[in-house]
């Protein structure tokens, strides 16, 4: 894919306290993006008492207001931004609007804070969570302090499962869009050198693999001390230490060895990061490592 045809789907609300925040961090999408579908979804279960020319008169006043964050979004990029207002549930209509409109990459914000302390709940709202399990595209998240800049690093985690040729593969093309560097990471709790072996055999492989694309690679096999549960932490404490740019993972992945990336670990991963988040629901893959 090349940077002239990446069209974006922004899904923004319009009642986050932190939107002045984030329309900051919207006004960096030329990163990312050339054309930009700016979304906002009304919700009418959430007026169900207000009378039609209420409803009426409140989606007037958000249609406003819309179109006033989609002109300053142009006027801060250059970039064409379309706005469009649905009615409906959020998750249903972003998944709806991102297929009918043929959208590349879904962009929205986890409503979430860096600061927020790893040990609280692990938790992420509904609409993102449907979102990124559902999405036929890349979802691209990032929490409310997080300011969206130029990728120039990718932390690409990898394990022992099926998808890792997609996943590296998926990593190699945005790091050609972006001009950027690839970081693969191996995070291992067993005691088990057989499990070391293969992981590092199989980042050994997605090394020659990158660099035949003649894209700058490095590898780091690092154990969890902690154990299985706090592997999503220690990639994020990776991704600070490298100064990573965005943090690829895949979701609703089924593990054979290492848990990794399933379920609250992957959430965990989407709400503490302090960069932005990529997510790609993988493909059926019948190999395990890239030389198969």
């Amino acid at each position: 894919m090349t940077k002239s045809d990446q069209t974006v789907l922004i899904a923004i609300d319009l009642e986050d306290k932190t939107l002045p925040r984030l329309e900051r961090s919207y006004a960096n999408l030329s990163h990312v993006a050339d054309k930009v579908i700016l979304l906002y979804v009304f919700e009418k279960e959430k007026f169900a008492d207000a009378d039609d020319e209420s409803k009426n008169l409140l989606i007037k006043e958000k249609n406003k207001q819309l179109a006033a964050f989609s002109a300053n979004i142009h006027n801060k990029t250059g970039l064409e931004v379309n706005a469009v207002l649905q009615t409906g549930h959020p998750a249903e209509e972003i998944l709806k609007a991102a297929t009918s409109y043929g959208v590349d990459l879904i962009a929205m914000s986890t409503h979430t804070h860096t600061e927020d302390d790893y040990t609280q709940k692990n938790s992420l709202g509904a609409t993102v969570n449907k979102v990124v399990r559902q999405s036929a595209v890349p979802v691209f998240t990032f929490n409310s302090n997080v300011q969206l800049k130029k990728i120039k690093k990718i932390l690409l985690p990898l394990d022992l499962t099926a998808e890792t040729r997609q996943k590296v593969t998926n990593a190699i093309q945005i790091a050609n869009r972006f001009g950027a560097s690839i970081h693969i990471v191996s995070i291992y709790s067993s005691s088990f050198i057989e499990i070391q072996e293969r992981l590092n055999e199989q980042m050994q492989l997605s090394k020659e693999f990158i660099e035949k694309e003649n894209i700058p690679v490095t590898t780091k096999l690092i154990k969890s001390e902690k154990g299985p549960k706090s592997v999503a932490f220690t990639v994020l404490e990776y991704a600070e230490e490298i100064h990573a740019d965005l943090i690829m993972v895949m979701t609703q992945q089924e593990t054979r060895i290492e848990e990794f990336f399933m379920g609250s670990a992957v959430q965990t991963v989407l709400r503490f990061a302090k960069v932005p988040v990529m997510s790609i629901i993988p493909k059926e893959l019948s190999t395990v490592i890239l030389g198969a």
